[in-house]
């Protein structure tokens, strides 16, 4: 499954979120409001994004003058990162790296974060469990995602404009637990069963109308509902 999940991001690395390539100093502008709402003005953070893609996130969060990390499985996608990374002139560390065995050091970041990778995962537990071991005892984890394959009525959506995905994850995409009812209650309660405290979630609206405006056919074409965002703390040991 690996392989296979790795050729497409690989394939789709070359167009990627490219219809938004020319807004994304706009973009970088929605996350910075969005990272300025959830941490503290006054200290640097360091954190790490996994499953970067094209590192907008990350280059959003290292251009207010954090120390950003970005992991990906895709080295088509890191190379992406590389190239935003110099043209916006800021600097992010990149890793090639699985998401469910996370090749950086315990208790290091107090922040991890992540955008519409969750529904990637085949064994999503173990990124939770990967999250815990990075995070310092507090730090704080953020969790971007969506209903990516379902239709208002809860039949099942397929798409012809990525033939290429429905080829490679035929077989994947059964075996995805969260490809399927992505909710953020879902979610909620995934996270607080892996050591986490639940926060907050909330529809990221601005960023929906942020897509909406700069690419209306493809955004209503992709989403029954804004994305959310879920919001957790490590527990500290003994609580």
């Amino acid at each position: 499954m690996k392989d296979k999940i790795v050729e497409y991001w690989d394939f789709r690395s070359s167009d990627y979120h490219t219809e938004y390539a020319h807004c994304m100093d706009e973009e970088m502008d929605v996350w910075k409001s969005i990272f300025s709402e959830i941490l503290l003005a006054d200290k640097k953070v360091r954190a790490v994004e996994v499953g970067t893609g094209p590192g907008i996130l990350a280059i959003s969060l290292a251009a207010m003058g954090h120390d950003v990390t970005g992991v990906d499985l895709s080295e088509n996608m890191l190379e992406k990162a590389a190239a935003n990374a110099r043209e916006k002139g800021v600097n992010i560390r990149l890793v090639q790296g699985d998401a469910e065995k996370i090749p950086l050091e315990n208790g290091e970041y107090d922040f991890v974060f992540s955008k519409y990778l969750l529904w990637t995962l085949p064994q999503p537990d173990k990124f939770l469990d990967e999250n815990s071991r990075l995070l310092k005892d507090g730090g704080l984890m953020m969790i971007i995602d969506g209903m990516w394959f379902q239709n208002p009525d809860g039949t099942e959506k397929t798409s012809s404009r990525f033939a290429r995905f429905e080829e490679l994850y035929a077989d994947v995409k059964p075996n995805l637990p969260l490809a399927k009812n992505n909710t953020p209650e879902r979610i909620t309660d995934l996270v607080q069963s892996h050591g986490f405290e639940v926060v907050s979630w909330k529809f990221l609206d601005d960023y929906d109308a942020f897509l909406e405006r700069n690419d209306p056919s493809g955004h209503a074409a992709a989403y029954i509902q804004p994305p959310h965002m879920v919001l957790a703390k490590k527990r500290s040991q003994g609580c």
